[in-house]
């Protein structure tokens, strides 16, 4: 599977507050197409299409959404968890590996989950499209730490529910998120992904 082109834009007064005229705030703009133009951007398949078999990866997704990231990403786990991650992540709440929420404010439930391929780490979101439907994109991907011959992620996700205040680095004026959005750590640093449009839009923010 091909990497979600990514290209980078200023940010206008997409969050509920807008930054001053002057300043601009680094971002990559994921965008979510439709799965006949761009299978390598976005996944969209219907619910009752899929054959239902056992995961061998336990987690609490629905069963559809196993075989769709099965589909997408043969051979995928779940990832370990280096030591800073799990120093780093939010002792209460979601997370760190997945998280719950609406992220595209249609009163549905989405997921955002890290999984390993291989070497590899990655961050995708699938959402409840409706109609027996679901979408998935990929938000970020990044070569596994390699800790003593063990493959561990440096990442760890969390929810930034819908309201609270974000500080985008490169400018001083605060936003509101306007749904719930997945975040993305590793140590200090945070990128927090906000749906506009149909494509999610990376911020991000201040360390």
């Amino acid at each position: 599977m091909l990497k979600i082109p990514v290209t980078c834009l200023p940010l206008l007064c997409l969050l509920t507050a807008c930054s001053p005229e002057n300043e601009q705030v680094t971002q990559e703009q994921i965008e979510t197409k439709p799965v006949a133009d761009a299978l390598d951007t976005i996944a969209n398949t219907r619910k009752d299409a899929l054959k239902i078999d056992k995961h061998p990866v336990s987690l609490p997704l629905p069963q559809p959404v196993l075989e769709l990231l099965t589909q997408h990403y043969p051979g995928w786990e779940q990832p370990t968890l280096a030591a800073t991650a799990q120093q780093h992540a939010p002792a209460d709440g979601q997370g760190p590996t997945l998280v719950r929420g609406d992220f595209n404010g249609d009163n549905r439930q989405d997921y955002v989950l890290q999984l390993q391929q291989k070497n590899n780490v990655i961050l995708v979101v699938v959402l409840d499209a409706a109609n027996g439907n679901w979408e998935l994109a990929e938000l970020k991907r990044d070569v596994l730490f390699n800790d003593r011959n063990t493959l561990k992620s440096l990442y760890y996700v969390y929810l930034v529910p819908k309201g609270e205040e974000l500080r985008p680095s490169g400018t001083s004026a605060p936003a509101h998120a306007p749904a719930d959005a997945p975040g993305v750590g590793m140590e200090d640093s945070h990128t927090v992904y906000l749906y506009q449009n149909g494509r999610f839009i990376a911020i991000r923010l201040k360390d």
